[in-house]
């Protein structure tokens, strides 16, 4: 396996093409870059509204890993709640927003993510 934001939760890529993606989801989603281009570009009371089921909570990750939930699952689950996140905030955004071209590309990586898992998805 390889390092990557899914070292967050616990879990390693398995395929080379996930592990490239997954650096380079994780050099984005530094904590950094998202309090520049997630909180400090945002205004202070401005919030986009979420599902309960939409928010991925390390809590809920190890009881599933705990239960009979396969790594693999585990990582498309991680892929696909951040992919939605990022699209309910390009909803909210507009183009000369400063975050714009940010949330743009997380999108891209995102597609490109979603192209691995669709070659080996079960």
């Amino acid at each position: 396996g390889c390092p990557g934001v899914l070292a967050v939760l616990g879990l390693e890529a398995a395929a080379p093409g996930e592990c490239e993606l997954t650096r380079l989801l994780q050099d984005k989603l530094q904590y950094e870059m998202r309090l520049q281009y997630m909180k400090h570009y945002f205004p202070i009371d401005y919030t986009v509204q979420v599902q309960y089921e939409e928010v991925l909570r390390p809590s809920n990750i190890t009881r599933l890993r705990n239960g009979t939930v396969s790594e693999a699952a585990l990582r498309y689950l991680w892929f696909h709640v951040s992919s939605q996140a990022v699209l309910r905030i390009r909803e909210v955004l507009p183009e000369k927003h400063p975050s714009w071209k940010y949330t743009q590309e997380l999108c891209q990586l995102f597609d490109a993510l979603g192209e691995e898992y669709s070659k080996y998805r079960q």
